[in-house]
């Protein structure tokens, strides 16, 4: 699945190889209680991993706030798909501009849907928006003990460092 270059024109609807319909799009208010869902149906290790808590259960507070993203500030996708005649989220990734010309982001995926090629979908989203955006460099923070995310953004052809704090947070740095 190779997405259009112009990722400001979401929502973009695709098929897998199974047939499988997603759909990538910006996040929005209409999205709260999908993307709460979400979250809570995470497993306890891909909370830990992405939210540094495994018991992660964000507040209706926390969830809206994601929801209705300053558009200046950050860019909020997600990937959807059509079970049982209901949306649901299986993706979600975001990027929050730190400079003008840097940005971090942040990403994860239903439990059920790793290794389909959802992240590397929102992975490449992100970095068409960042791009289009000027911004020149792109950057996650990632436990050391996350090998699964540390493989995922090599693999996406991130350079891995260990952080100023030690080797157990690895710094992930690519240029756009």
């Amino acid at each position: 699945m190779i997405l259009d270059k112009t990722t400001e024109k979401l929502p973009i609807v695709l098929s897998t190889e199974d047939g499988t319909v997603l759909k990538i799009q910006h996040i929005s208010t209409n999205h709260f209680s999908c993307l709460s869902t979400f979250v809570r149906s995470l497993s306890f290790s891909t909370r830990y991993f992405r939210f540094g808590n495994g018991d992660f259960n964000p507040s209706e507070e926390e969830v809206l706030r994601e929801c209705n993203p300053n558009p200046q500030e950050c860019v909020h996708l997600l990937v959807m798909v059509d079970q049982s005649d209901q949306e649901q989220v299986i993706g979600s990734a975001r990027y929050v501009i730190q400079s003008e010309v840097s940005c971090e982001f942040a990403i994860a995926v239903a439990d059920s849907w790793k290794h389909h090629g959802v992240g590397h979908l929102l992975m490449q989203a992100l970095m068409e928006s960042a791009k289009s955006r000027g911004i020149k460099e792109i950057y996650g923070r990632i436990l050391g003990s996350n090998l699964g995310m540390i493989e995922f953004v090599r693999g996406c052809g991130f350079e891995i460092m260990n952080s100023a704090e030690g080797s157990w947070l690895k710094i992930a740095t690519l240029s756009l």
